[in-house]
C-alpha cells in the first residue's frame, strides 16, 4: 500500500500581491492579490499553430489576401 493515496500537487502558483493596506481600526493588514486564470485546454494547439505558421496571416485562420 502506498503511504500517500492522494498525489500532492506538482505546482502551486504563488499569489501575485499587488498591494497591502493597513486596517483603519487596528486589525490585520489587508493584502490585495490578482486572481490567476488557469491555462485554457487548447494552449497546446495554439502553440503548435504558432510554431508551424510561416507568416502572421496563417495565424488568422481566414483567407487573408
Amino acid at each position: 500500500m502506498a503511504r500517500n493515496a492522494v498525489r500532492q500537487p506538482r505546482y502551486v502558483p504563488v499569489p501575485k500581491v499587488i498591494g497591502t493596506q493597513p486596517d483603519l481600526f487596528g486589525g490585520p493588514t489587508i493584502t490585495h492579490e490578482v486572481a490567476r486564470r488557469p491555462l485554457p485546454q487548447t494552449w497546446g494547439r495554439t502553440l503548435l499553430r504558432y510554431h508551424l505558421a510561416d507568416t502572421m496571416a496563417d495565424l488568422d485562420g481566414g483567407n487573408a489576401q
